[in-house]
This record gives C-alpha cells, structure tokens and sequence, in this order.
C-alpha cells in the first residue's frame, strides 16, 4: 500500500469537498446554537460536552459518505480508470475517504482549539487525544457507511439519519449525569458514546473511575471488531 497513491485520490476527492465549503457553515451553526441551548440549560459545564459532540459528529458525516461516492465512482467507472493505473483497489478506497475527511480539517480545528482553551490539560495530551479521536471515529464512520449504503447511491439520507441516531441518542453533547440510572448502561451499546466517554475522561471533562474507563474501552474494542468485520465482507 502506498501512501502516495491515497494522497493522489484524497487530493482529487477533496477537491469537490472543499468547493461545497456552506456544508461545514451549516455544521458550524449548528455547534454555536447547541452551545447556546445547552449552555442556558447547565452553564459553562455543558461546554466541552457539545464541542465533543459536535466533533464525532461532523467526522462521522463526513466520513459516513465516502461509501456512496465509492459506489458512484464505480457506476461512471472513474474507479476503473484509477484501477487501471498503479492504485488498488485498497488504496482507492482510503483515498476516498481520505478525500471526504481534508475538507472538515479547517471547521475541526475550529472545534479542537476551542475544546483546548475550554480544558486543562496538557498541549501533548491534547494532540495525542486528538489524532486518536479523529482516527477511531473516522474508521468507524467510514466502515458505517458501507454497512448502511451497501452500494446504493440514494443511501445519503439513511446514513444521516444512523449518524444523528448515533449522536443524539446517547448522552454525547451532555454529560452522563442527566440520563436516567436505569438507561445509563445502555449507552455502552452505542460506540459513540464510549469514543466520547474516553475522550472526555482524558481531558477531564468528565470525573470518572477506572472501572467505567475499563467498560468503555472493552465495548468500543468489541464494537470496532464488529463494524470492521461486517464493512470488510460488505465492501469486497
């Protein structure tokens, strides 16, 4: 696999990404009226909560599509063409990917210097929290959309609708705190959560023991297995 083959496909993916720049406009007002709502509900505190949120949020959308243009790039037979010369298959597809992540870079860093300054923690710690964020969330958003899509070019909506399913029904843009004892379990069901939750835990955001780290840590391992395994015999 060679990485100057997915940049070469990133960069030509990215092109169209960045030319439609109203989306992540969209996505940067919707942050700021979220921080609003929630900061009117429970004051300063809620803050780094619905940065967080809105993170996982724009990463898995952004992410999530690159199945569908994968399909429509395969019905122009455009992927033919770069198959045709020195890119596989493999790295077709992580250009894809790649391509459809480059352009959210500028409203996601937007995002992450706001949750620095917001936070107390060390600049090292921040990166390295960071990139892993980033990573997990966009492999799993990326083999999310392949599940759903399953090659259909009209699944956009329904990949939206998993993606908002997946952040607004867990306790993501809140802390844990205001979901009820009885349903708080159910929230390691849902691998956002526990990005989150990991997240928040190492910018001490939130104050948790290790053994809600431990039950983070083992479900979303266990979710990540899962997704791959399912995207992987999807995708072939």
């Amino acid at each position: 696999m060679r990485l100057k083959s997915i940049l070469g496909v990133a960069l030509l993916e990215s092109r169209r990404g960045f030319r439609a720049g109203y989306a992540y406009i969209s996505s940067i007002l919707s942050t700021v009226w979220l921080l609003i709502f929630f900061y009117i509900l429970g004051g300063p505190s809620f803050l780094p909560h619905v940065v967080i949120g809105s993170i996982i949020s724009l990463i898995l959308s952004v992410s999530g599509s690159s199945a569908i243009y994968d399909a429509y790039y395969d019905l122009i037979k455009l992927r033919d063409i770069f198959l045709a010369s020195p890119v596989s298959p493999l790295e077709f597809r992580i250009g894809i990917a790649l391509g459809n992540l480059l352009p959210s870079i500028p409203t996601l860093s937007a995002y992450f210097i706001l949750l620095f300054f917001i936070t107390n923690v060390s600049l090292a710690c921040f990166f390295i929290t960071t990139f892993v964020t980033i990573l997990i969330t966009w492999i799993m958003g990326v083999f999310i959309g392949y599940i759903v899509s399953r090659g259909d070019l009209n699944a956009g909506p329904k990949i939206n609708l998993v993606n908002k399913l997946l952040t607004l029904l867990p306790p993501i843009y809140y802390p844990t705190s205001l979901l009820p004892k009885e349903l708080r379990f159910l929230a390691y069901l849902v691998p956002t959560y526990n990005i989150s939750e990991l997240v928040k835990c190492q910018l001490n955001i939130a104050f948790s023991g290790t053994y809600h780290i431990e039950i983070c840590t083992i479900f979303l391992v266990f979710q990540l297995i899962l997704i791959i395994s399912t995207g992987l015999k999807i995708g072939r």
